[in-house]
């Protein structure tokens, strides 16, 4: 849980690096346990019993954070704060552990010995030390730490300068996915330092004033676990917050951003040279884009450090042509560099790929990711070259209905990028099903996939030799069809951003229709029905449902029955649509032919809590249709 500005640099590292608990039924010793509700205590693990940031700002934007943290464990789940990692720049910032102790259920307290406090660099990002020389965690590891025992520990970060010169902003979140006896966030700014205050879901507890400074306080207590509901936006977006700010506007922080960007994106004659030889055959600007974009997707390696750790400020194009690799930042300023050598316009623009961001906050905080907005006549076009299996000119969905900023010469634009249709992100299948008269089938599959299911196939299977394909395909089959052996397969397009990625493959199943006496009973919808309902399980939801991107799948399925049999029985031909989307069911009867095909496209981003009802009426009526079946009978 981000709860403090730098602590967002340890959400982005563990995103990089990387049984039930019970709670106590001990007698509950704290002192801070006597005047707080209980009843907020859960399975959780652990309860933090102090939450607090205490933030000191300076005229000239540099900054101390006084971190202070008492945490009970209550079960198995909470001993993973027996670890504590603290990530920073160790360019610009200074790590204090002030305190740092494990107090036992019998009062007894253990601190932590020199020897367990260490100062790394994370053993993964070592080869990256050329462009992040900064990157530092400090690891804490308290001793003597079971169940009923307390962890506190206090830290401070002397940040020596701001990112943005001048400037400061901050966050704080007074709940989490564990309980919070007491959340506090107290700041204090130069009296003389305008400071933008943004609270959400929180009352400012006390402000006091002297002739050199203000101090703020908000506090929260006894604030019980979120409970994470499926698909729900992310815990950041739903909980109370306070927002803190010294910018006024995003025209100032898209100046800086443009300014601190500029010479990164200036080509050198090596990137000029690269971006001529890609695009020499190239007949349009169109094909120049595609040509470079496809390119450093293609050569350019990946490493996901983001925004915060390394700050906003991308290595130089040569640089990152030259090693070979680079976050987002430094692929995006690559592009625009060789975009400018071949005279096409375009820029560096930050967005948040894991949830929506505060519009009316300029909190430079808010953004984790950078992409290519390329200036046209009359909008932009927003491009990933951190995607390695997206082509031109789609976007991932992380990207998608997202604020964007773009700071160009003239002045810094917030717009929404676009959301996919469902026609773009489209699951097509053509199956051709041979049915013995013992219920046994042969099926042969043709999938045709598009947008995020085309990356889907790139991503999981453009690395694995024929055998890990084999077994993939077999283990996703056979999740939807028990019993199945798969007989052959081929993946085509998934090596290039240019071809149609295409699936074919072919797998019998046993028994796939039931024998009922003289009839067979079979499910038409062999590789695509609705019967898992958790999505709806709940009677009641307190948070939205939150789809990452919009959707189609369509089904087409010829059943060659078997001789001697004849269709008994079969559903009705459906179509529900609504706001939420469409269903269809089609059946033909031909030659002793059954054509089945389904269509299930997803048109919504987002069920709010007061739609959940009737999406979940929607859910089960698909879910109904798909499970109806179809009944074959003996004709002799």
């Amino acid at each position: 849980m981000w709860r403090h500005q730098e602590y967002a640099l340890f959400l982005i590292l563990i995103a990089f690096l990387c049984g039930c608990a019970h709670v106590s039924q001990s007698t509950l010793g704290p002192p801070e346990l006597n005047n707080h509700n209980q009843k907020i205590f859960s399975d959780k693990g652990s309860v933090y019993l102090l939450d607090e940031a205490d933030v000191q700002v300076f005229t000239s934007g540099a900054s101390i954070t006084t971190i202070h943290q008492k945490i009970l464990i209550t079960g198995e789940k909470g001993k993973q704060h027996g670890t504590l990692q603290i990530p920073f720049d160790a360019e610009r910032q200074k790590v204090e552990i002030l305190k740092a102790t494990t107090i036992t259920p019998e009062n007894k307290t253990f601190a932590v010995r020199k020897s367990d406090i260490r100062i790394i660099t994370p053993a993964e990002l070592s080869s990256y030390s050329v462009l992040y020389p900064g990157i530092r965690v400090c690891t804490i590891t308290f001793p003597s730490v079971n169940i009923d025992c307390i962890i506190e520990y206090s830290y401070r970060i002397t940040t020596k300068e701001s990112r943005m010169p001048g400037e400061f902003w901050d966050g704080f979140f007074f709940q989490s996915t564990e309980p919070f006896l007491v959340s506090r966030y107290k700041i204090t700014v130069p009296a003389n330092k305008e400071l933008y205050i943004y609270p959400f879901s929180v009352e400012l507890k006390s402000k006091t004033k002297d002739r050199r400074f203000l101090i703020y306080e908000w506090e929260k207590t006894n604030m019980p676990a979120i409970t994470p509901e499926r698909m729900m936006p992310p815990v950041e977006e739903v909980v109370p917050k306070i927002l803190v700010t010294t910018i006024k506007d995003w025209d100032k922080i898209g100046k800086w951003f443009l300014s601190l960007a500029k010479d990164s994106t200036i080509p050198d004659s090596v990137v000029k040279s690269i971006a001529a030889e890609i695009t020499k055959n190239a007949q349009n600007d169109e094909e120049k884009i595609k040509a470079i974009y496809h390119f450093i997707c293609k050569n350019i390696r990946y490493i996901g450090l983001e925004l915060g750790i390394h700050g906003f400020k991308p290595h130089a194009a040569k640089d990152v042509i030259k090693l070979g690799y680079g976050d987002c930042k430094d692929k995006a300023a690559l592009m625009v560099a060789m975009l400018k050598s071949v005279g096409i316009q375009s820029y560096i623009a930050l967005v948040n790929t894991e949830r929506h961001i505060e519009k009316n906050v300029p909190f430079p905080g808010q953004f984790n990711h950078a992409i290519v907005a390329v200036a046209g006549k009359h909008q932009f076009l927003l491009l990933d070259p951190t995607s390695e299996v997206i082509p031109y000119p789609e976007l991932p969905p992380g990207d998608q209905n997202k604020t964007v900023l773009i700071p160009t010469e003239n002045e810094t634009i917030l717009m929404k990028s676009y959301a996919a249709e469902p026609e773009e992100n489209k699951k097509e299948r053509e199956i051709n099903v041979l049915m013995d008269s013992n219920g046994d089938i042969t099926a042969n599959v043709v999938a045709l996939p598009s947008g995020i299911f085309a990356a889907g196939l790139r991503s999981s299977f453009r690395y694995l030799s024929g055998e890990e394909m084999k077994r993939e395909i077999s283990r996703s089959i056979n999740s939807l069809v028990p019993n199945s052996t798969l007989k052959d397969f081929t993946i085509t397009g998934i090596e290039s951003l240019d071809m149609q990625v295409k699936q074919t493959y072919s797998f019998i199943s046993k028994k796939y229709a039931v024998p009922i006496q003289e009839k067979l009973l079979f499910k038409p919808g062999l590789l695509e029905r609705i019967e898992n309902t958790e999505l709806i399980s709940l009677d009641k939801r307190n948070f939205p449902i939150r789809f990452p991107y919009r959707s189609m799948n369509k089904n087409t399925i010829v059943f060659n029955l078997p001789l001697g049999y004849e269709i008994d029985a079969y559903p009705e031909d459906v179509r529900i649509e609504n706001k939420f989307g469409m269903y269809s069911l089609n059946f033909d009867i031909k030659h002793n032919k059954l054509t089945y095909q389904r269509i299930m496209s997803l048109n919504t981003l987002e069920i709010s809590v007061a739609e959940y009802n009737d999406f979940k009426d929607f859910y089960q009526q698909v879910s109904y249709h798909d499970s109806l079946p179809v009944i074959l009978k003996k004709t002799h």
